[in-house]
């Protein structure tokens, strides 16, 4: 019958030290190299740039708030249900249209999320395509810009490319002994003149 050995315990029992040397060795922050994230920049860069390559640097652009200009906007749908509000509550007649100033309110923008189920007329700076739609389909008009879709631009065109030179075949065996020839010839024939003069 085969006899399995039992596996040997990795955390020695009965020592005082348990296998790590003197008193006080694996103890503390310095066994596992600093406490929280400390060492990020010295022991610790490797795991930084294998697994978190974005723990440190700067990214992007950020336009300070003094800057920045936010525009309010408002959706069709909310400007049906807050009326009374918006028309500071005036009498609403049911033969005209209802007319909202959004800018006087502060609003810039009119989008195009919700019904809209009276007519109205509406002032703004800028309406998208499908408030502009909906407004007009109720039977309102809008007084404003109506935004037109961002065109996309055209792909840069392809570098041009050089066509590549073709190699010069290598010269054949028969080629370069006839030109060996020749050098002997012209080498001889000069020698010949030297002897002459």
């Amino acid at each position: 019958m085969s006899y399995r050995k039992p596996k040997s315990v990795r955390h020695r029992r009965g020592g005082r030290t348990s296998g790590y040397g003197r008193v006080g060795e694996h103890r503390g922050a310095g066994q596992r190299g600093g406490r929280g994230k400390a060492g990020y920049h010295k022991g610790k860069w490797t795991y930084v740039t294998a697994r978190d390559p974005t723990r440190f640097g700067k990214r992007g652009f950020h336009y300070p708030d003094d800057v920045r200009t936010r525009y309010q906007s408002i959706n069709v749908g909310d400007i049906a249900r807050h009326l009374d509000t918006l028309t500071d509550g005036a009498p609403a007649s049911k033969d005209a249209p209802i007319a909202v100033n959004l800018t006087a309110h502060g609003f810039h923008k009119v989008l195009g999320a919700g019904p809209v189920p009276i007519p109205l007329v509406v002032t703004a700076a800028v309406f998208t395509r499908r408030a502009a739609e909906k407004i007009k389909a109720a039977g309102g008009t809008i007084k404003g810009t109506i935004q037109t879709p961002r065109e996309k631009r055209p792909p840069p065109p392809p570098p041009e490319r050089k066509p590549k030179e073709k190699a010069k075949p290598k010269p054949k065996k028969e080629e370069k002994e006839k030109e060996a020839e020749e050098e002997e010839e012209s080498t001889k024939e000069e020698d010949s003149d030297d002897a002459e003069a």
